[in-house]
Parts: C-alpha cells; sequence; structure tokens
C-alpha cells in the first residue's frame, strides 16, 4: 500500500510539472484572460466579490481558495471548465457501457 508521499511522487512523475507550477499557470491565464477582456483587478473585483488583493494573489502566486477562484471564472465567462475537472469520460466501446458503475473504491 502506498502512503500520501508516493502517490504525490508519482503524479509528479507523471505530469512533470509541480502543483505549484500548475497553479501559477491558472493564475496566468487568469491574468491573460482578464487583460484581454480589458478588465482591471478592480472591475473584476466588484463584479466577482473577490478583493483585487485575491486577484493579485491568483493571477501571480496561483494562491487561491477554490470558492474564490470559482467567483473569479464565473465572473470571467469561463467556469464551465472548472464543472469538468473531475467529469467521467464518455464509453468509448460497448465493454465501457457494460462495466459496472463502482460507489466505493477498495484501495
Amino acid at each position: 500500500m502506498y502512503g500520501q508521499l508516493e502517490v504525490l511522487i508519482v503524479a509528479l512523475l507523471h505530469s512533470l510539472r509541480t502543483p505549484a507550477e500548475i497553479a501559477r499557470n491558472v493564475g496566468a491565464n487568469a491574468k491573460a484572460l482578464r487583460l484581454e477582456r480589458n478588465l482591471s483587478r478592480d472591475t473584476l473585483a466588484s463584479r466577482s466579490g473577490v478583493s483585487a488583493q485575491t486577484i493579485a494573489r491568483l493571477e501571480n502566486e496561483g494562491q487561491v481558495t477554490l470558492t474564490n477562484l470559482i467567483l473569479v471564472a464565473v465572473a470571467l465567462g469561463c467556469a464551465d471548465g472548472l464543472e469538468q475537472l473531475f467529469m467521467k469520460k464518455a464509453p468509448q466501446s460497448l465493454d465501457d457501457l457494460k462495466k459496472p458503475v463502482r460507489k466505493r473504491g477498495t484501495k
């Protein structure tokens, strides 16, 4: 049985990016979209209900709570992508359709 550290190491090796790098990329994408829409941080703050300082921390460091990330995504019109984050993939074959639906894990 693997511990949390081993699972994290395996996940990092597969993605070749650290969680911090991914978070910074998400922040950079949010900033790029904000600028593409010609919005100031203050305007986005008032539209999202998230402080301008929190938006700056998201954009510069990738640090934000999930709730605030969702509020910013809604204000920028891209919340649909978040809803699909852990979505189960559509079946690719008849065999996939026949597989039983798991209700809990065993490992």
